[in-house]
C-alpha cells in the first residue's frame, strides 16, 4: 500500500508539472516548475503557520515568514529549517498585531508591515529588534500613513510602504523621514483604488498590486511617476509581486488561486496552479518571492510556504 501510495503521488506531481508547463501563453519563453517542498503545516507551534500573508528571502537564501495569524515571524534555511521566530499577540517591539508584509532582501535588516499596530517594525537579520516607524503626526498629511498594508527597501537605502488607509505609496529616506507621497486619488492614470503589496526591484521602478475595479499592478519610475499598469486583461485580485533578478514579473492572485508570470514589459508569459489542497494548488496565495531558482508561495488558506524550481524554457 505504501508504494501505490508513493506511486499516486509521483503521478500526480508529474501531471502537475506538465499542466504548468503547457499552459497557454503569450510570450515566446514558457517555465518548467518543479516542486520541492512545503514549509509548513497548520498550527501554532514553531515552525507551523496560520495564513501567513508575507515572504521574503536573503541573499542566503534564508526564507522569513509573516506568519499572521499567530502575529509572529518565523525564519527558516533554504531546506525548510526552522531558525528562529519572534512575537505573539501585543504592542512591544517583538509583538505584532498582524503581521501583513516582510522584507529582508539586503541581509541586514528585516522590515515587517505591523498593519493593527500601524507602524514599521525593523529588525536585523536574526530578528533582534532595532526600532519601530511610526507615521509622524507633525509632517504634512500626504507624508503620513494609517494602516501599512506592504514595505519594501529599495537597494538604495530608502524605504517604500504602501499606505492602504489613504490608497498610496510613501517614501521614506535613508534615515527613515517621509520624503514622499504618490498614487493618491489625485494622480491621474496612477491613481491607486485598492492597493496591496509593493516592490521595488534593481532597477528602481516601483511595483504596486492594485485590486480596485479590476486587477492590476502599478508600475511608476523611482520618484512616483506612473509608468504603466500590468496584467488588466489578466489579474483578478492581485497581491503579493516579486521582480526576479531576470526582470520576470511574479504575481499572485488570491481570487484565481493562481501565480501569474509577466515580461518586464508587461507581456503575459504563464499562469500556473488551481484551486485545492495538494501540491502545486493554491488556496487564496498572498505573497511570492524569488531567489536563484527557486519560486516560494506563501499559500495563505492552506497555511503553508511552497517551494518550486524555476527552468525558464524558449
Amino acid at each position: 500500500m505504501k508504494h501505490l501510495n508513493r506511486l499516486f503521488a509521483f503521478i500526480f506531481l508529474f501531471c502537475v508539472v506538465l499542466v504548468q508547463f503547457t499552459f497557454s501563453a503569450d510570450a515566446d519563453v514558457k517555465i518548467r516548475l518543479k516542486f520541492i517542498r512545503v514549509i509548513g503545516a497548520p498550527g501554532d507551534q514553531p515552525g507551523q503557520l496560520r495564513s501567513p500573508e508575507g515572504i521574503s528571502t536573503d541573499p542566503k537564501g534564508n526564507i522569513y515568514v509573516a506568519d499572521t495569524g499567530n502575529n509572529r515571524i518565523q525564519k527558516f534555511d533554504t531546506n525548510g529549517k526552522l531558525l528562529n521566530f519572534i512575537g505573539g499577540f501585543g504592542w512591544d517591539s517583538e509583538q505584532f498585531q498582524r503581521p501583513v508584509d516582510i522584507c529582508a532582501e539586503n541581509g541586514l535588516d528585516v522590515f515587517v508591515a505591523d498593519y493593527e499596530n500601524r507602524r514599521i517594525e525593523r529588525y536585523d537579520k536574526d530578528l533582534n529588534w532595532i526600532f519601530s516607524l511610526y507615521s509622524n503626526p507633525r509632517v504634512e498629511d500626504r507624508l503620513r500613513f494609517g494602516f501599512p498594508n506592504s514595505v519594501s527597501l529599495s537597494i538604495h537605502g530608502d524605504l517604500f510602504i504602501v499606505d492602504s488607509d489613504n490608497q498610496r505609496v510613501l517614501k521614506f529616506n535613508s534615515m527613515r523621514e517621509p520624503v514622499q507621497s504618490f498614487g493618491d486619488f489625485d494622480w491621474g492614470e496612477g491613481a491607486l483604488t485598492e492597493p496591496q503589496k509593493i516592490h521595488v526591484s534593481r532597477d528602481d521602478q516601483v511595483y504596486v498590486s492594485d485590486r480596485g475595479d479590476r486587477g492590476r499592478v502599478m508600475v511608476y519610475d523611482y520618484y512616483g511617476n506612473f509608468l504603466n499598469e500590468i496584467g488588466s486583461d489578466k489579474l483578478k485580485a492581485p497581491d503579493g509581486l516579486y521582480v526576479s533578478s531576470s526582470g520576470y514579473i511574479f504575481v499572485a492572485d488570491t481570487d484565481q488561486d493562481q501565480v501569474f508570470v509577466f515580461e518586464a514589459n508587461g507581456r503575459f508569459v504563464q499562469a500556473f496552479g488551481a484551486s485545492g489542497k495538494k501540491f502545486g494548488a493554491f488556496n487564496s496565495p498572498s505573497d511570492v518571492a524569488v531567489h536563484a531558482n527557486k519560486l516560494y508561495v506563501a499559500d495563505r488558506d492552506n497555511h503553508r510556504i511552497q517551494v518550486f524550481e524555476i527552468e525558464f524554457v524558449r
